[in-house]
């Protein structure tokens, strides 16, 4: 039988299209709720319509106070409930993309939403942007999961969700699809784009059919004066990446420093607030997601000076905010600080050529896109968003030249974005391809192996040299009486010991031979391993736990492992579509020894979770594929959670030999 792939391919395109107007929909109506829920929460902690006037209106302390409280509130539901909600929640969705194929819990897009209004209502210096992005991906992830849509077609879906939040939030449809496309998936293709596309009209015409079709700001018209301009508006991209940067830096440095704190983490996010309340009782400005701070920017109605102190004052608070644990964007905060350093600049020279340079809040606009541009690595989403809040074509060069400024400052002198940044730091490199991920995400105690030859340190030369020449191992590990790892040494290392072990028998001990150095920590992952295997001569690490030896992982293994890995997602995403749709072969190798096997589930798996079969542990086997009878379905890639039926198909991917284990399973359980 002849399958056409094409059109498979086509029609999966339709479906994802059709869901694609569901998330939108779903998303333009999330993204109203969230608005109205920081709404009800700002004016439950502060009795005003506004922060600053609910400043004014009360006691000093209860200014400080109040973030302090919310950040109470905020600790135990992100804790006990979903700690992917920490944070500013964009990297989160990035991540889940990377790892695990776009799938997100179902209950993070009701804990962020709950956590991060409470959050920004009780006056914490967060954006609403980044959590509308992982609240409107999240809801796409669980769409995605209850048809269940394949990898490729998730990756789509979750993209589209954050796109459509971002459209909705802006009332900016096209800011919200290159959104999707230039920051969260990091690549365009014509059957992953007009899903978004259609994702982000659909959230932002929900959004204007019940809210208005009203922009985030109030802008007012501005255009280019003089060629004279050019200058300092150069000056400004050049100061908004240097902007950016201090904010990414000061941002993971007050994460650190709260992570160092040794006291519970359902309290940090309170200690955070009560310092952010310090500030706002200065300086209220910086309380919430500042919209009105930055609407009176754009309209010249804020002084130099005092615009110039709240790009610091921002900056801190927020770093503060997200870093103590709280729940957030980091988006309107950049807005912000765009805001504050265009109008310190803007009013700095236009105060000296009134005639020949715009006003205040022109440089306002600009500054807005040119440190989102800097900070998000992403200057066409910038250009486009304040493009889409002007409708007016007379800054557009301004704005790109500032936000191309920018951001090759911050590429040139900060590698990572604010987003990719905090990938990197858990060892998830979003633009190096999968390959690096694939070992970043393999810990070092899945291949912990115990056959390795150890020796006390104590032990005697002549001693050492018999049981390792006659012995199979070329790599010694050494330790003292204790089990603490001392070092390891080579069966080279021997040879030119051998003709004077007598001489040399009461001389040297193991202490004597030992390599420092070559080990590795058990939490450790196996790109760490590849690192340690390139650098050193070694065809084993010893693998420690609290300075004690639990193990070695052998440089064979670390390399079987890895091409394992990369046979298994290539199965996934490609061979495994033929299996899907065909019956051409039960069984297809893959090269080197590796194979891929349709089989019945064996009795002994049934009403059995993946989690609880354990097989990729017990027989280094993955289940790629589950093809169930009843209701008619095909999942791909399952879940751990997943439980084995009675009648269910597995494609099972693995090395030749231990897929014939689980084969001998199912006969066995045949003739029985």
């Amino acid at each position: 039988m002849k399958i056409d792939f094409k059109k498979n391919e086509f029609s999966e395109h339709i479906r994802l299209t059709l869901l694609a107007v569901v998330i939108g929909f779903i998303a333009g109506l999330a993204s109203i709720a969230f608005k109205v829920m920081i709404h009800f929460f700002q004016e439950l902690f502060w009795r005003a319509p506004s922060i600053i006037s609910g400043v004014s209106s009360q006691p000093w302390f209860l200014t400080v106070l109040i973030p302090a409280v919310g950040g109470l509130i905020i600790g135990p539901i992100i804790y006990y409930g979903a700690r992917e909600a920490k944070g500013h929640g964009v990297p989160e969705i990035m991540e889940s993309l990377i790892l695990r194929a776009g799938k997100v819990r179902n209950r993070v897009s009701v804990i962020k939403a709950l956590a991060s209004s409470i959050c920004i209502g009780s006056g914490g210096s967060t954006g609403r942007e980044g959590p509308i992005v992982q609240i409107s991906a999240s809801l796409a992830s669980t769409i995605g999961q209850v048809f269940r849509i394949r990898i490729k077609g998730m990756r789509t879906l979750v993209a589209a969700g954050a796109g459509a939040g971002i459209g909705a939030t802006f009332n900016a449809p096209i800011a919200g699809a290159l959104f999707a496309v230039e920051v969260i998936l990091g690549e365009f293709g014509i059957f992953s784009f007009s899903p978004i596309i259609i994702a982000s009209v659909i959230a932002t015409w929900t959004s204007r059919m019940i809210s208005g079709d009203f922009s985030a700001f109030a802008v007012p018209k501005y255009s280019l004066i003089s060629f004279w301009e050019f200058g300092p508006y150069v000056l400004l991209g050049i100061m908004s990446g240097l902007v950016a940067i201090l904010f990414i830096k000061v941002l993971y440095f007050l994460e650190d420093s709260f992570e160092a704190l040794r006291i519970h983490p359902i309290i940090k996010p309170a200690i955070g607030g009560l310092l952010v309340g310090a500030i706002g009782l200065g300086l209220p400005q910086v309380f919430g997601v500042s919209y009105e701070a930055m609407d009176a920017c754009l309209q010249n109605q804020l002084g130099f000076w005092l615009a110039f102190v709240l790009i610091f004052a921002k900056i801190l608070s927020t770093s503060l905010t997200l870093g103590s644990g709280g729940s957030g964007g980091i988006f309107a905060p950049s807005l912000f600080l765009g805001a504050m350093t265009g109008n310190f600049i803007g009013s700095v020279f236009h105060n000296m050529a009134p005639s020949s340079i715009s006003s205040a809040g022109a440089f306002s606009l600009v500054g807005m896109g040119a440190v989102v541009a800097a900070a998000t690595h992403a200057p066409i989403t910038a250009i486009i968003i304040i493009f889409e809040l002007t409708n007016d074509y007379k800054i557009i060069l301004p704005l790109m030249l500032s936000c191309i400024i920018a951001s090759l400052i911050t590429a040139g002198l900060h590698e990572e974005s604010i987003y990719t940044l905090k990938l990197k730091r858990r060892g998830i490199l979003f633009k190096e391809g999968r390959e690096v991920n694939i070992l970043r995400s393999f810990p070092v105690k899945d291949l912990i192996s115990q056959d390795y030859q150890v020796f006390l340190n104590t032990e005697h030369a002549g001693r050492i040299i018999d049981r390792a020449i006659s012995g199979k191992h070329h790599a010694f590990q050494i330790t003292d009486a204790y089990k603490n790892y001392v070092g390891c040494f080579s069966l080279n290392q021997l040879k030119t010991t051998v003709f004077h072990k007598d001489v040399l028998d009461s001389l040297i001990i193991a202490q004597d031979l030992a390599i420092s150095g070559i080990q590795i920590d058990i939490e450790d992952n196996l790109e760490r391993a590849m690192e340690i295997f390139g650098r050193e001569d070694v065809a084993e690490i010893a693998v420690v736990q609290n300075k004690k030896l639990v193990g070695v992982i052998k440089r064979k293994d670390a390399i079987e492992a890895y091409n394992h890995e990369v046979a298994k997602r290539e199965a996934a995403s490609g061979l495994v579509q033929k299996l899907k749709y065909t019956h051409i072969a039960k069984m297809m190798d893959i090269g080197k020894g590796y194979r891929i096997v349709e089989t019945e589930a064996p009795s002994a798996f049934w009403d059995k979770s993946l989690k609880v079969l354990n097989l990729k542990a017990l027989y280094r086997i993955d289940v790629l594929l589950i093809r169930r009878k009843s209701p008619p379905q095909t999942i791909t890639l399952p879940s751990a959670d997943e439980v084995i039926r009675k009648g269910d198909t597995l494609i099972l991917a693995g090395h030749a030999d231990n897929i014939q284990k689980i084969l001998k399973v199912r006969n066995k359980n045949q003739m029985n």
